[in-house]
């Protein structure tokens, strides 16, 4: 139950002051009446700290999941939109979640809609998630709509998480190699490299080399790293231009291995988006208007935005997808032959789990080949520094000898 603090006034001179439990403020404020005080200030507590004081925070795509199943689960079972909201906001554990669910609930009960109210957290609510609740809104089935973008959330969730999961076992592979590899240069090879120092024998050149980058790397150490991070810091800067997302989408589309792969992962979410808005009661033209920004490849979202300019202006949609050079055949020909039969929904949520399992077959086989390959190539890196620097040895043993 919600706590408030309060100021008051006793007898119209005595300043008092306590805190209380209500479910709401306009309760907290007739319990202070009936205790025969004038309210002067009253303000909620949300796990101990004043919610005017809870600063906004970054709210993750798990607790915008669990938010949702747990309103449309409340809301199924009978509960009303308004009380579902209130219970949910005394639930949350993020202090800043639950002063947000708070603040729409009062919203709502001021008359405002709820997708409306949600549109004004655009930081919090995606375009997607408020287009998906507005149209449960006006087909009169809020309840279904929420369970079905919980589960959408689910989906992209698992397969962000496949893809993500599987990149890191080779990149924390390169890391430790490269790891490994610095450490050796800048310093175990100095120390062995005196050795040498006192010799007159002319080094092999394996030595040589390995000698020189271990040289390098040690006297150069902090700009290297100076340069990395200025680097990244203006590769950053660079990215957020349009221009450069541009440059970097074209990039990836010419890169024969990578096309396709990045191609298929934005066509899985692009048609499962539009698949489920389609299901929620939006028109064709509306879902894929909702669903263009979840493709990341800014080349192939142009080709389907001009698609969406095609069928506003009455052409079909097959006819539209004919003019991609980067949608599949496939695709192209499922979607021409689903809507001349009237079964575009279907289509396209087949659409997304075929190429989806293509894309989860595909990452399998990177990372199967990918994990010996880094591993290979860490053990050749190392094999080569530890034969250049022993080299030498084998070499004074027979000329000893």
């Amino acid at each position: 139950m919600p706590s408030y603090l309060y100021k008051a006034k006793k007898n119209f001179a005595e300043t008092v002051t306590g805190r209380m439990e209500a479910q709401t403020q306009e309760e907290a404020l007739d319990l202070i009446h009936q205790l025969g005080l004038v309210p002067v200030s009253l303000e909620e507590v949300a796990g101990g700290i004043l919610v005017r004081d809870i600063r906004p925070r970054r709210i993750s795509l798990k607790e915008i999941y669990y938010f949702t199943k747990q309103l449309g689960g409340l809301i199924k079972s009978g509960v009303a939109l308004l009380k579902s909201l209130e219970v949910i906001s005394t639930q949350t554990k993020n202090v800043y979640l639950a002063k947000v669910i708070s603040d729409i609930a009062l919203a709502v009960k001021s008359g405002r809609s709820f997708s409306l109210t949600l549109s004004d957290y655009p930081e919090i609510f995606s375009p997607l998630y408020v287009a998906m609740v507005q149209a449960g809104e006006e087909i009169g089935h809020l309840r279904g709509v929420l369970l079905d973008v919980a589960e959408f959330q689910k989906k992209q969730q698992e397969f962000s998480s496949k893809v993500t999961g599987a990149l890191v076992y080779p990149l924390l592979m390169l890391a430790i190699g490269l790891l490994t590899v610095s450490f050796i240069l800048t310093f175990v090879l100095p120390k062995i490299a005196v050795i040498y120092a006192d010799t007159s024998q002319s080094l092999p050149w394996p030595t040589l080399v390995i000698t020189q980058v271990s040289y390098f790397f040690q006297t150069f150490w902090i700009f290297l790293v100076m340069v990395v991070v200025i680097a990244t810091i203006i590769f950053n800067r660079w990215y957020q231009r349009p221009s450069a997302k541009i440059i970097i989408g074209q990039w990836f589309l010419h890169m024969p291995f990578l096309r396709e792969l990045v191609v298929k992962t934005d066509l899985v979410r692009f048609t499962r988006t539009t698949h489920l808005l389609l299901n929620s009661g939006l028109t064709l033209v509306r879902s894929m208007e909702v669903a263009l920004p979840t493709i990341t490849n800014p080349l192939l979202r142009e080709d389907l935005s001009n698609c969406v300019g095609g069928l506003k202006s009455g052409e079909s949609l097959g006819s539209c997808l004919k003019q991609s050079l980067l949608v599949p055949d496939m695709i192209r020909q499922m979607l021409s032959v689903a809507e001349e039969s009237g079964s575009l929904q279907e289509s396209l949520g087949d659409i997304a789990e075929a190429y989806e399992a293509e894309i989860n077959e595909t990452i399998r086989l990177i990372t199967t080949l990918l994990e010996p390959a880094m591993i290979l190539t860490v053990g050749l890196v190392v094999g080569f520094i530890v034969f250049a620097m022993l080299l030498p040895i084998f070499s004074m043993d027979i000329l000893a000898r």
